[in-house]
């Protein structure tokens, strides 16, 4: 007999608002913290939380709201790198810090409930490490877009190679520090919520649906 819980739309919802709160701390933290030229960002782990616990669509908003906080930041001046480029392409930076992070979300969540029934712990790990490698992808492609513009605001000069400037000078150890965060600490924080919660199982959004269609058809 399986007594293992399962979250209520109401215990998603909580969670959401919980890890919300979290993500806007710790983007406002992690970017007044350094160590040399790392940043100690730590946002990206509540999105590989929510991806493993409340499913897609929750991770796809929580790693919308992450964007836009840093592009707020950024608009606001707290991101010198962000509110530069902000003034030369303002629609894709927009897209750039949304849709990325959204993304992320989104396929931590969908590569995680693809194989948290054959193999938990590698679907664990896969969906950690997807959520920097999407977010650092994204926003490459995001750079190349916008060359000129990066040649224009200063940050890099014409004759460039681009992919040197893009993957070592912007991403660089950043992301190196982002995914070891991500597969050492998300995965024990997520263990550690589901021993307090009773171990409870992670349904996709498919699954308690189908779940509720059939509850519908035996009340009839």
């Amino acid at each position: 007999m399986n007594n293992a819980k399962t979250l209520s739309a109401s215990g998603k919802v909580t969670y959401f608002a919980v890890l919300t709160a979290l993500t806007v701390i710790l983007q406002l933290v992690g970017n007044t913290v350094r160590i040399g030229i790392i940043t100690l960002n730590f946002s990206l782990v509540p999105i590989v939380i929510c991806g493993l616990l409340l499913g897609v669509y929750y991770a796809i908003s929580l790693g919308a709201v992450t964007g836009l906080i840093i592009l707020l930041n950024g608009v606001i001046g707290g991101d010198g790198f962000t509110n530069v480029l902000f003034g030369y392409s303002p629609v894709v930076i927009i897209l750039v810090c949304i849709v990325k992070t959204a993304a992320a979300g989104g396929i931590c969540a969908l590569i995680y409930g693809a194989l948290r029934k054959k193999n938990e712990l590698l679907g664990v790990l896969l969906s950690s490490a997807a959520v920097p490698i999407v977010n650092s992808g994204l926003f490459a492609v995001g750079m190349f877009t916008i060359i000129p513009s990066l040649i224009s605001a200063g940050f890099m000069a014409e004759g460039d190679s681009a992919l040197y400037v893009v993957f070592i000078a912007f991403i660089g150890l950043n992301f190196v520090f982002e995914l070891a965060v991500n597969l050492i600490v998300a995965p024990a924080v997520y263990r550690v919520i589901r021993v307090i919660n009773g171990s409870f199982p992670v349904k996709s959004e498919s699954e308690s649906s189908s779940e509720n269609g059939n509850k519908t058809e035996g009340e009839e």
